[in-house]
Formats: structure tokens, C-alpha cells, sequence
């Protein structure tokens, strides 16, 4: 097998290719508190942007000795919900998406996901953004709570895919939260960071992103700008 070594593109969801609305996920993570009885007060203070699933609903047990077989059970009612509820009208889709997707498809470029979002809601969240690419592979937030783990996640299924080992320096982590880029430098990946979510610029750069942009236009300018780097 040829030691080629393409770029693999690793993109965030939330707040990165949609946002769903905060009051409709707020609201309803609050039912599902409710319904299974789990006594958690702080919910509707708590911070999200950038954790993974398994991080934040481990922590609404922190009042349940972090029982596992409840946090399954809010797990499996989550994701059988959010099926049911979650709908177009509740998820914003952002601007240039197809662009900066379709800009990485060819065999220079590996497409994967990177995110907190367990796989079914991530396929739910996608599918409610009209946002129907194929993404090669997924290092999601189901497998490990830190979200520093997913990048060596990544770098173990491009491992197999590739025939050898990867080069971290090839990876590109786009998200819009600081941990995502934390989470790329500590695996020694690059990111770019991009401000479509909560995060301002300078929140952004305090973490010395490889380069922070507006949204995911031309997506050929700022990928010549990382990869020439």
C-alpha cells in the first residue's frame, strides 16, 4: 500500500454546520430530567458548547451517585425522543455548508465528523439540517466523556483505514468552541476555528487556533492558508 497521506478534514456539528435552537434543547432536556426523576437544579445554567453527550448527561446523575443503568436509560429516552421531536424548523442550518463540505470531497481529502454528539443524534441533527453528505468515518462523544480523547479516536481509525501510521499535523479539526481547539492541539492537530456559534473572535483566538474565520466560505482560501503553513 502506497504511504500516501491525505488530509483529513474533521468537522464539529454543533454550532459549526447547524445550531439547534437553545430554548426547544433547554426544554427538553428538562422533560426528560422530569420524567425520569432525576433531580438535577443546575440544568438551565449549565454550559454545553463544546462537551460531549456523555459528559453532560453524566453529570445530571452527579445527585444520583452517577448510577449507570439511569444514565442509559436517559441516554436510550434522548435519543428515541429527540427522533420524534427534533424537526426542520428547530434546526438552523449555517450558510456555506454544502461549499466547505463539497470543497473536501476529492482523494486529497479523508471527510470525517468530530463531535460530542452521540452518532444517532448526530444523524438525526444532520437530517433535520438538510445536510445529506457522506462522511467517511466519526469520532463521536458516545465513546469517550473527554473530548480530548476524540481526536486520538480519529487518529486510530484513520490508522486503519491508511495501512500505517497517520500524521497528526494532517488533521484538520473546524469547529467553534474553544475545547475543539484544545482538543486539536493536544492530539498535535491543526484547527480553524470559525465564529458561527457563541464564541467571539477573541474567545477564539486566546486558544491560538491556526486561524479563526467568519463563516465556511471559500473554503480554498483558509485551507491554502493551514495546509502552506
Amino acid at each position: 500500500m502506497s504511504n500516501h497521506h491525505p488530509w483529513v478534514i474533521l468537522f464539529d456539528i454543533d454550532g459549526t454546520l447547524l445550531t439547534v435552537d437553545r430554548n426547544f434543547n433547554r426544554l427538553f432536556l428538562r422533560e426528560l430530567l422530569d420524567e425520569l426523576d432525576i433531580n438535577y437544579p443546575d440544568m438551565e445554567k449549565d454550559p454545553f458548547s463544546g462537551r460531549t453527550d456523555h459528559d453532560i448527561f453524566t453529570s445530571f446523575l452527579v445527585n444520583h451517585d452517577f448510577d449507570n443503568a439511569l444514565y442509559q436509560q436517559f441516554k436510550s429516552t434522548y435519543l428515541q425522543k429527540l427522533e420524534e421531536r427534533l424537526t426542520n424548523n428547530l434546526v438552523k442550518r449555517h450558510d456555506f455548508v454544502d461549499e466547505a463540505i463539497e470543497y473536501f470531497s476529492g482523494s486529497d481529502f479523508i471527510r470525517g465528523l468530530l463531535t460530542g454528539n452521540y452518532p444517532p443524534a448526530a444523524s438525526l441533527k444532520l437530517k433535520a439540517a438538510n445536510i445529506h453528505h457522506d462522511f467517511a468515518f466519526g469520532a463521536f462523544g458516545e465513546f469517550d466523556r473527554d473530548r480530548n480523547q476524540l481526536p486520538l479516536l480519529a487518529i486510530t481509525q484513520i490508522k486503519e483505514r491508511l495501512g500505517f501510521d497517520p500524521d497528526p499535523s494532517k488533521f484538520v479539526v473546524i469547529g467553534d468552541t474553544p475545547r475543539d481547539v484544545i482538543c486539536a492541539k493536544s492530539a498535535g492537530m491543526k484547527c480553524i476555528a470559525v465564529t458561527t456559534g457563541k464564541f467571539l473572535r477573541e474567545e477564539l483566538e486566546a486558544q491560538q487556533p491556526d486561524l479563526v474565520i467568519e463563516n465556511l466560505s471559500e473554503p480554498a482560501e483558509w485551507f491554502s492558508k493551514i495546509s502552506m503553513g
